[in-house]
């Protein structure tokens, strides 16, 4: 019993390969998996195997790619809700507004110095929802304001729409910067994880502001119908929204 034991057992030598910080660990996976292969039958023996046994590239690879799905999925779900709601264009203006601040709070997350990984994936969708509300509280204000004055110039129109949103919006922003923020100051081994999260969140944040005061108008000047009769004054889905609320909310 016990020579049939010992026959089963081989001995074994296992080596980690750690990437450096800043490096892609799917690339560095890959690269490790082309050496090996190039050692096969020269550094390596025939008579010797050799596998592997935990591969954190391809793990981390499948992990971000789900996550950039569930980011996409957020991204559509936020504007099919607001092209259902309020209509094509004011959708095109909010989807504008989303992929913009996106790609600002990458470049901004990247000049900052976090990469790309689990962790800045998921502050980007934790943050998603407020990220396009800025942009959707401008849409949505400049949007009523054409209804109720159909016959007002958008240059005259616009401003004086955002201008009564800006206050409310900027201290809602700033509010919620202000309750993510001290998750930044986490110490010990918990702080790395934690610090992409708040950071990445509140610079999102920032810019999703700028860009609801600055492009979100803009756009809405040049997408906006000029004519009064292109302009819906009230669907049935405005009726119905108006008419369950009151019910709700009056009690």
């Amino acid at each position: 019993g016990e020579g049939a034991e010992l026959a089963r057992t081989w001995p074994a030598v296992t080596i980690q390969v750690t990437k450096k910080a800043g490096e892609n660990a799917v690339v560095v996976a890959q690269r490790v998996e082309q050496r090996l292969a190039q050692l096969r039958n020269t550094v390596i023996p025939a008579g010797i195997e050799a596998s592997v046994t935990r591969d954190y590239g391809r793990t981390a690879d499948d992990k971000a790619k789900l996550l950039i799905s569930k980011l996409l999925f957020a991204t559509l779900s936020v504007v099919a809700l607001v092209l259902f709601t309020l209509g094509r264009r004011e959708a095109v203006i909010v989807g504008v507004a989303v992929l913009l601040t996106l790609a600002a709070t990458l470049f901004a997350s990247w000049a900052w110095g976090f990469t790309l990984n689990r962790v800045s994936l998921f502050a980007l969708i934790f943050s998603i929802g407020i990220l396009v509300d800025d942009a959707i509280v401008v849409v949505e204000n400049i949007h009523r304001h054409r209804v109720l004055e159909p016959d007002t110039p958008l240059a005259t129109l616009i401003p004086r729409a955002v201008d009564e949103v800006g206050g409310p919006t900027i201290l809602a922003t700033f509010t919620v910067i202000a309750a993510l923020l001290p998750m930044a100051f986490v110490t010990g081994l918990m702080g790395p994880y934690m610090s992409p999260i708040p950071i990445n969140a509140s610079m999102g944040m920032v810019i999703s502001l700028a860009v609801a005061f600055v492009i979100t108008p803009w756009l809405a000047l040049k997408l906006t119908p000029q004519r009064v009769d292109a302009i819906n004054t009230e669907s049935r889905l405005d009726r119905w929204l108006a008419s369950t609320f009151t019910h709700l909310l009056t009690p």
